[in-house]
Formats: C-alpha cells, sequence, structure tokens
C-alpha cells in the first residue's frame, strides 16, 4: 500500500467518524459512557463540536491529496496528529473514569489515530 492511499484512508475516516458524531451522538457516545439513556444535551453538543472538527480535518487532507500538492498535505495530516494527540491526553486524564471494558480501546484508538498521522505527516515533505 502506498503512502498516498494510507493517507486517504486515513483521512476518509476521520470524515467518516467526524460525520457519525454530528450526525448520531447518542448511538457514537452511548456505549462509552455506559448507555444511550445517560446522554444529556451537553454531551451531544460535545460530540457534535467533536464530530465537525473530524470532519474538517479529514476533509481538508482529502481536498490536499486530491490537489497531489505535497505542501498543502503535511500540514492536514499534521493538524490530524495533534489532534488525535491531544485526545489521547484526553483520554488518559479520564481513564479512571471511563467504563472499564472500553477505556483501553479509547486509548488504543487515540494512539493510533496520533501514530498514524505521525507516520504520514512525514511522508508528504
Amino acid at each position: 500500500m502506498e503512502d498516498r492511499d494510507l493517507a486517504t484512508y486515513y483521512a476518509s475516516g476521520r470524515v467518516a467518524i467526524g460525520l457519525l458524531l454530528l450526525l448520531f451522538p447518542n448511538r457514537m457516545l452511548g456505549g462509552i459512557i455506559g448507555g444511550r439513556d445517560r446522554m444529556t444535551p451537553i454531551l451531544r453538543y460535545l460530540a457534535r463540536l467533536v464530530g465537525v472538527r473530524d470532519a474538517i480535518l479529514g476533509a481538508g487532507a482529502l481536498a490536499a491529496l486530491q490537489d497531489g500538492d505535497h505542501a498543502r498535505i503535511r500540514p492536514w495530516m499534521t493538524y490530524g496528529a495533534i489532534a488525535d494527540s491531544v485526545d489521547t491526553l484526553a483520554t488518559l486524564g479520564a481513564y479512571k473514569h471511563l467504563p472499564r471494558m472500553k477505556r483501553f480501546g479509547m486509548l488504543c484508538m487515540g494512539l493510533t489515530g496520533a501514530g498514524a498521522g505521525g507516520y504520514l505527516l512525514t511522508k508528504f515533505d
């Protein structure tokens, strides 16, 4: 698999997750917080904020990839890696408050995104 393909999958996944968080916050976060019935208006609001962020980061990366301009691709990969790194730090900060059966998976998701983004930003100089 080429780096451009991996970057496209990374960006597309970010758009998909972002749109799902934006459109279906109860379904996306219900399992994390212990059930959809525990969702509050503020949690829906926060899920949508994160969803918009991820959708924009992914869309920007996809647009830069389509243009093929490496100078435009690298910043978008950097932004995604930073967002995933901060998500990982936030997960660590809330770790003991997250559902026991989900928190390790959530931490792995953040680390995987940060690692993939960090790898990809080095491939588009």
